[in-house]
């Protein structure tokens, strides 16, 4: 069933769509953002579940607490400890949990999935900030999180590339020539060095910086260890050298 609404004069399509994992359409002006950064916010949820399906499936994962409480590992050893913490934290970002603080990647990129059309127009700039903080989180500190503890227990992860800054400028341009409300909210991102997701207001700044729509190689090291970033036993128990890839599937338009 869709649902028809009208803004500006404009008949608005809203209905399911089954645009990539997350579920619910939206209005079609602002869902060309939400579309766009789907494969790169999807892929980042596929590398920490696999990473968590992986860390389950070791002898060690299952002496691992359920949930994510932190303070129940307090009486393993530290080995044990920090294996756990690394599975808490794939449990917690790549779970669908809309409870947990924060709550999952996908329940923070769901937010608005229950809201009526109506709503979503008339919080265009609420949901786009929304939309695009996720983005940045996920790109950001979560991104940084998923490199160190795939750095610690010694496997490769190949981050997803950005939609192309023209596409992203395209799209923005559309969504504020459309929302007034909306102007100014939006920014084009794009690869700085090493795995650094870089923001900035104009194609043309973007260019200027260097920025690129390709991550381009992984740094040797990443900044800010966690404090049990001395741990060095368990290691084999998920192997090392493992390669963790994740290429999007295509997403229906």
């Amino acid at each position: 069933m869709n649902e028809v609404v009208f803004h500006r004069g404009r008949a608005v399509m809203y209905g399911s769509l089954g645009v990539g994992d997350f579920g619910d359409a939206w209005p079609s002006d602002l869902l060309a953002y939400r579309r766009e950064w789907e494969p790169f916010v999807a892929a980042h949820v596929a590398l920490w579940r696999y990473l968590n399906s992986l860390f389950e499936s070791t002898p060690t994962g299952q002496k691992c607490p359920p949930g994510v409480d932190q303070s129940a590992l307090n009486v393993f050893d530290p080995n044990t400890k920090a294996f756990c913490s690394s599975l808490m934290l794939t449990r917690l970002r790549g779970g669908d949990n809309s409870q947990t603080k924060p709550p999952s990647i996908s329940a923070m990129w769901d937010a608005w999935r229950d809201k009526s059309a109506s709503d979503i127009l008339i919080g265009a700039d609420k949901m786009l900030k929304q939309q695009q903080d996720v983005v940045r989180t996920v790109a950001g500190q979560y991104k940084d999180e998923l490199l160190e503890i795939a750095k610690f227990w010694k496997l490769e992860i190949k981050l997803p590339d950005v939609p192309t800054i023209d596409t992203q400028g395209q799209i923005i341009a559309k969504i504020e020539g459309t929302y007034v409300a909306a102007k100014g909210i939006l920014q084009l991102a794009g690869y700085a060095t090493g795995t650094t997701l870089a923001w900035t207001a104009t194609q043309t700044a973007a260019l200027t910086e260097g920025l690129t729509d390709t991550v381009k190689a992984l740094p040797k090291a990443i900044s800010s260890p966690w404090l049990w970033v001395g741990v060095t036993a368990v290691v084999v128990a998920i192997g090392a050298g493992m390669v963790v890839y994740y290429v999007p599937k295509p997403v229906r338009t």
